[in-house]
């Protein structure tokens, strides 16, 4: 084997990462071909989700009893019944609560979802983890401390930027590197702590404090010179960003409506896919440059071990 095979072939490997999306692919796709069916249907109920989320959760995520899981449905105790929980062994480590289908995951109501999911935790004890879907989006939280009522460390919507089901292959394929976040092969490595760290550390305080920091505020009037051809006057704007972060959108922009937040959150929501393509291209790009340096180090002269014995 001449040192360009050698490359080539080195080259050729996927990274776990990657086989663990491939391997996905299929029964992702599958499972938003049967979801399409179910946000078609005016008859859906909030069973036909569960029903459907649990599939989800063996099928595409990984928590199969080949695995070592076991996903039970509707356990009652006492007045509290979980829709899901995923044991490991006899330990439950993951509760889920499906609401129906489109419910609004943002009610501050008693019995909120989250609400409802911390009640289970403390009831079951020793569970951190929990997951809240009303079939398009996807929230995990932490609840190691229940007294802060859970900390969310994952959101996905599986809704594309028009607001429907996109079971085109590019689609498909983003919805795999999405869900990898929620796999049991993220889970099992501990990664779920790192996002929770991540997620603590982004409290409103910390966050409001570097949106203000003067580094920040200097970036984004570099950013509004650009779009708008004018110097933006750094005081100026630390104090519109200040009034933005006290007052919040919905008391400062006049005609603030449910149609300028829907664009915000597309706009976002193409803002973090954007990003996790950049990021997995980079990281592409970083293997790829570990292999150019190693086989750089190869002598020219290098042969196939197998060959060179034979």
């Amino acid at each position: 084997m001449t040192k360009k095979d050698s490359g080539d072939l080195y080259m050729a490997r996927e990274t776990k990462q990657e086989r663990t999306v491939r391997a996905m692919f299929d029964n992702v796709s599958e499972h938003l071909h049967q979801f399409k069916l179910i946000t078609s249907n005016p008859g859906a109920k909030e069973a036909d989700v569960e029903v459907w989320c649990q599939s989800v959760l063996r099928a595409c995520l990984g928590f199969s009893a080949s695995s070592g899981y076991m996903i039970r449905a509707q356990e009652t105790r006492g007045k509290m019944r979980p829709d899901l929980i995923v044991s490991k062994g006899d330990q439950p480590v993951l509760v889920v609560e499906v609401k129906k289908l489109g419910f609004d995951l943002d009610k501050s109501e008693f019995r909120s979802g989250k609400t409802q999911l911390a009640q289970y935790l403390s009831t079951i004890g020793n569970v951190k983890w929990g997951i809240l879907c009303n079939g398009y989006e996807w929230r995990l939280y932490d609840f190691s401390d229940l007294t802060t009522g859970g900390v969310e460390i994952l959101s996905f919507d599986l809704r594309s930027d028009t607001d429907e089901i996109d079971t085109g292959k590019r689609a498909i394929d983003d919805t795999c590197w999405e869900l990898l976040d929620y796999h049991e092969s993220t889970f099992a490595s501990g990664t779920w702590f790192d996002f929770s760290k991540e997620a603590t550390a982004f409290s409103p305080e910390s966050l409001a404090r570097a949106i203000l920091s003067a580094d920040v505020v200097k970036l984004l009037a570099r950013v509004i010179r650009g779009e708008h051809e004018y110097k933006a006057n750094v005081e100026v704007l630390t104090d519109r960003i200040y009034k933005l972060l006290a007052n919040g959108l919905d008391d400062s922009i006049t005609g603030w409506n449910e149609t300028k937040q829907a664009e915000l959150h597309k706009y976002i929501k193409g803002q973090k896919r954007s990003g996790r393509r950049k990021k997995r291209a980079q990281t592409k790009s970083d293997v790829g440059t570990e292999v150019e340096v190693s086989l750089s180090s190869t002598p020219e002269s290098y042969e196939d071990p197998s060959k060179k014995a034979a």
